[in-house]
């Protein structure tokens, strides 16, 4: 029976040897395992990081350009409100020029619109009281045609309104503001924002 116990030791030894080699390949492979999992966590780990900064450097960019684009209107808005305070100050100095200038002005307006038709000029009861009787003739003289005045003063505060057969020429303040008020509103811009 001694041949029968060193037999099964024997093959228990030999199964013991098995299984601890299998134990031990398996307890290499759960440690390979756990460190390639917690490499794999690692990295995952660092990729969201970087993602995530990267959102959040995107949405600062982005925060910057939005209070930037703000700020550039807000100037902008400035800026037109200026020009616009301007044009206005502009509009109530021409209005209050001595009768003289304003006479002026609106005899160099009649004198280049009439092309030398006969024409009727309609002017503000500012400057149509106390006008010099020599203007209409002088007009007259000056444009080859006969300017006639009209009995009714236009609503308008300053500047004149000549009437040619079919064709209205407005010479008031406002519509002459209005024509020239892109090229006034940029020549305002340049000389106030205009970087040196």
């Amino acid at each position: 029976m001694a041949g029968i116990d060193s037999i099964i030791d024997r093959i228990l030894k030999d199964a013991r040897e098995s299984a601890d080699a299998r134990v031990s390949r398996a307890e290499e492979d759960a440690g390979k395992l756990i460190a390639k999992k917690a490499e794999q966590a690692k990295e995952e780990e660092a990729k969201m990081l970087s993602d995530a900064q990267t959102v959040i450097e995107a949405q600062s960019k982005q925060n910057r350009a939005t209070q930037n684009t703000k700020s550039q209107r807000r100037l902008l808005q400035e800026r037109v409100a200026m020009i616009d305070e301007i044009v206005e100050e502009a509009k109530k100095r021409i209005g209050n020029l001595p009768k003289e200038e304003r006479l002026s002005m609106i005899r160099d307006f009649v004198i280049r619109n009439s092309e030398g038709e006969d024409g009727e000029l309609i002017l503000s009861a500012k400057d149509k009281e106390g006008l010099p009787a020599s203007f209409l003739s002088e007009l007259s003289e000056k444009t080859g045609s006969t300017i006639t005045l009209s009995d009714k003063p236009g609503d308008f505060d300053t500047g004149c309104i000549l009437i040619c057969g079919d064709c209205e020429y407005n010479g008031t303040l406002e519509a002459l503001i209005n024509d020239r008020g892109s090229d006034m509103r940029d020549e305002i811009n340049r000389v106030l924002f205009a970087k040196k």
